[in-house]
């Protein structure tokens, strides 16, 4: 039982199996454990709905060289140098204002001999040094992410290819309880991955880790055209579109089978190509546009008319606000991570984190939509913001539509719930300071912050 909490502004007391069974005021304990929530919130679990969980379980053991500054090839070399000792090494976060757009020859010079694999800050491309490359026989492979040079060879450039070269490294599925367990943390009872590779074998392993106890979240997968449930996950690339004839094609096969699509869509091109296949092949309110990075006014209306929901990703402002301002198209610039806009034109938008390439932290990324501050303290399109309720509501929002209907805790509804250090008038004042006591998955306790600092 969770004695005296605060849900929709009234102290009440929760008892709970693994659903919510009773609500209400002055509730007598029977046998059961006494949580006293001394008038702090308790909300529904956070759902964080655009997700990568294979890349950001496997972030925590690479190097992060997304805080360089443009130009410090010498803090790079350092970080690689730094980089944790397996056989590999492994760096994330890069950007190409830091060294220039890199192949492997760049990164023999910045590297040393050692094998070394650079993903970009985008996710989309890995570069490879010689000696990764040779580890890999990349030479040997005829996979289509494979960039190569006017003789054939491989540059090291490797392009959308996280799933082959986890195969090709080792082919295990890296361990998710430390991430599940900082999911808990910050009170996500659930998570969507939207990884585009995501198949039959990938939801066999997320089966198993949430089987085992090392995933603890409920989850919600989108992923390849193979699969028979779920959104369908389509990359878009603005630079390698591909033939809007066989795009439809393939959103009317997933009509067929009864799902919906999501288009990753983080350039105005990209949106644009998106809308147009979504307008031949037909609209459908499940559908979703993934973290529309720019959204120009004269796609408004298009948007509102298609239906979909647009989950963006605040953290994204905090993480590359500065490097926005400095480096964006001045057609773009003022269209970067829109919120406030969206909603206004009628369009469904709700945050999410994108981890690992934006902040995993939810309380980070709400702050975030609410203030639009960069981490260099700018602040980026300040006419973007929206209020905490609005930033909170979207990860209240339910896996299957997010950005609807919130979640209530009321009896016979799922016990996942998130109990706060503060009511909630003192948690919009101060989004980027909320702490969570502690967090229920299905009635059952999985993050005690008592316990964890005991």
């Amino acid at each position: 039982m969770i004695k005296n909490a605060e849900i929709a502004g009234r102290l009440v007391d929760v008892r709970t199996a693994d659903t919510v069974v009773e609500v209400g005021a002055d509730l007598v304990p029977a046998d059961e454990p006494v949580i006293e929530a001394r008038g702090c919130a308790l909300l529904p679990g956070l759902h964080d709905h655009h997700i990568h969980l294979f890349a950001t379980a496997t972030a925590a053991a690479s190097v992060d060289c997304s805080a360089l500054q443009p130009g410090d090839e010498t803090g790079l070399a350092n970080l690689i140098s730094q980089a944790p000792l397996s056989g590999w090494r492994r760096v994330v976060g890069y950007h190409e204002s830091v060294a220039g757009d890199l192949d492997r020859y760049r990164l023999d010079q910045l590297s040393g001999p050692v094998p070394v694999r650079l993903q970009h800050a985008s996710g989309k491309l890995w570069v490879l040094n010689s000696l990764a490359l040779q580890a890999l026989q990349i030479d040997e492979s005829s996979h289509a992410g494979i960039e190569r040079d006017g003789a054939g060879v491989p540059t090291g450039r490797i392009w959308r290819s996280d799933g082959w070269l986890r195969a090709r490294l080792n082919g295990e599925a890296p361990d998710l309880r430390p991430l599940s367990n900082r999911l808990a943390a910050f009170g996500i009872t659930g998570v969507t991955d939207t990884s585009y590779t995501n198949n039959q074998n990938t939801i066999e392993v997320f089966t198993a880790a949430q089987r085992s106890g090392h995933l603890l979240q409920h989850l919600y997968v989108m992923g390849d055209d193979s699969l028979s449930a779920g959104p369908l996950k389509i990359m878009l690339d603005e630079d390698d579109l591909p033939p809007v004839d066989l795009l439809v094609e393939r959103i009317v096969a997933a009509r067929h089978r009864g799902r919906s699509v999501a288009f990753h869509c983080v350039s105005h091109v990209e949106l644009v190509f998106a809308l147009a296949a979504l307008q031949q092949a037909g609209y459908s309110p499940s559908d979703r546009i993934e973290h529309g990075g720019v959204v120009r006014p004269d796609v408004l209306s298009q948007l509102q008319d298609s239906g979909a929901t647009v989950v963006t990703q605040p953290g994204f402002v905090w993480a590359r606000g500065a490097r926005y301002q400095r480096d964006a198209d001045a057609a773009d610039r003022p269209h970067i991570y829109p919120f406030a806009s969206l909603l206004a034109a009628g369009i469904s938008a709700v945050s999410s984190s994108d981890a690992p390439y934006g902040p995993l932290n939810p309380w980070l990324c709400m702050a975030t939509a609410v203030t639009r501050c960069c981490a260099d303290g700018s602040v980026l399109n300040p006419s973007e913001a929206v209020t905490p309720a609005v930033a909170l509501s979207g990860y209240l929002s339910s896996a299957q539509a997010p950005g609807g209907k919130v979640r209530e805790i009321a009896p016979g509804l799922p016990a996942d719930l998130v109990l706060l250090d503060r009511s909630i008038k003192q948690a919009y004042a101060d989004l980027t300071s909320v702490k969570v006591q502690a967090t229920w998955i299905d009635g059952q306790l999985v993050y005690d912050s008592s316990a964890s600092t005991s």
